[in-house]
């Protein structure tokens, strides 16, 4: 008797466990099905590349991110420069994760993100490599082919908060230098 008052015991603790405790919920990845058309009307950036850099994983929010920085070579839309930097969500493929490989080609549809103003990708996004991309580029049409000279200089991946520290730190020092002059004079 007494075993199975025990058991009876333990078995509710564990039941009362999962009810207090319960674990995460998980989600799996479920895409809308769309073309590559409909994919460039909703996309802030549509371009086909090679990765030239793979960046550490860094934690955004809720997600797991990656910066993938490529050589452009044909544009659609949102393209700025030849060398784009986009950050793709480094989950894993039931969580609309991508991984892209270094020193290949793919065909990048991407997302203007709202809370840290960058472009964005996932599995959802119709990303595809090159090799598997023939349907795709046929329905865009012919895209721009992309050159260095097509752009200026620019100051891609620099915030303001970047030359703000900059700039900040030379009047600083400028200041010190000034007030350092000042007081030697007025010693003198």
């Amino acid at each position: 008797m007494k075993r199975l008052v025990w058991f009876a015991l333990i078995l509710l603790l564990v039941g009362l466990g999962y009810t207090v405790f319960p674990g995460e919920k998980a989600y799996a990845c479920s895409c809308v099905e769309s073309n590559a058309q409909e994919k460039l009307k909703t996309s802030t950036a549509v371009f086909t590349g090679k990765v030239v850099k793979r960046g550490g994983v860094q934690i955004f929010s809720t997600d797991r991110v990656r910066a993938y920085t490529f050589e452009v070579d044909t544009a659609w839309k949102g393209v700025s420069s030849k060398r784009m930097t986009v950050m793709g969500n480094d989950a894993g493929s039931e969580s609309c994760g991508i991984q892209l490989d270094k020193n290949q080609s793919y065909l990048i549809f991407a997302y203007q993100n709202k809370m840290d103003d960058k472009l964005h990708t996932n599995l959802c996004s119709g990303n595809v490599s090159i090799d598997q991309a023939g349907d795709s580029l046929k329905l865009l049409g012919a895209g721009k082919v992309v050159s260095q000279d097509d752009f200026e200089e620019t100051d891609q991946g620099r915030s303001w908060s970047f030359y703000l520290i900059i700039y900040g730190g030379v009047i600083l020092l400028l200041v010190l230098v000034s007030g350092w002059i000042w007081r030697r004079k007025k010693r003198a």
